[in-house]
């Protein structure tokens, strides 16, 4: 007798049902599927967006030649001005290429120089933000697309039970809602992190432009100098 109740078997409405969001997500019909594959889409846009732009400002921020202000200043003092553009395009970095347009004007006046340096660098920021601003779009792209997903779901949901005949189980209802959120928390998932990612890199562009600020300062003190 005791044996015969162990071995009844458990009653497989008794399991407990493993929560995945995975599930939610492509749950839906095809409208909301094409949906969540779109804002995903975004999501591994972002990423690779933010990836190749940071590696290479973080390769910008630290080319750093101590020796490169030195050594201007060095050929300068001596006269040597065609000497200290050769140098320039040699190192052919950010702040070399900003220092040569101010040594190809020295003997104008300061207005000029400083004119021509900040073109330059702006032009120099410019190569940094390329593509932010398709990222800056995900934060904003991402959500949407997932409130469409989630309206689209949650009318269809209805649609289908203003249709149905006779009496429908509340899991039904449940099971649109739940899904059409998933759309939302999808986009949001995306959203999130791509506003994080740009902000980070805006922050370090304002880092860069402060560097090349202090660089043409630096400059104009050597060139102002009292021989």
């Amino acid at each position: 007798m005791f044996l015969q109740t162990a071995v009844q078997p458990m009653n497989p409405q008794a399991q407990e049902t493993v929560f995945s969001f995975w599930k939610i997500m492509f749950h839906g019909n095809l409208f909301a599927n094409v949906v969540m594959i779109t804002v995903l889409a975004l999501g591994v846009f972002a990423l690779y967006i933010f990836f190749e732009r940071l590696f290479y400002i973080n390769r910008m921020l630290k080319i750093n030649d101590i020796n490169l202000m030195n050594n201007i200043a060095d050929m300068l003092q001596e006269g040597k001005i065609q000497a200290a553009v050769d140098y320039c395009e040699r190192q052919n970095t950010p702040e070399a290429r900003i220092l040569e347009k101010g040594i190809t004007r020295i003997g104008r006046p300061i207005s000029d120089i400083v004119s021509a340096m900040e073109s330059q660098g702006q032009i120099e920021v410019s190569k940094l933000e390329k593509n932010l601003n398709l990222l800056a779009s995900v934060p904003s792209l991402a959500p949407m697309l997932g409130l469409l997903g989630t309206v689209i779901g949650i009318i269809m949901t209805f649609f289908a039970m203003s249709n149905a005949e006779g009496s429908f189980s509340p899991k039904t209802l449940s099971e649109g809602i739940y899904t059409a959120l998933g759309q939302t928390a999808t986009g949001l998932a995306v959203a999130i992190p791509s506003n994080f990612f740009y902000n980070l890199l805006l922050t370090k562009i304002d880092k860069f432009v402060l560097k090349i600020q202090h660089l043409s300062t630096d400059f104009l003190d050597i060139i102002n100098k009292p021989a």
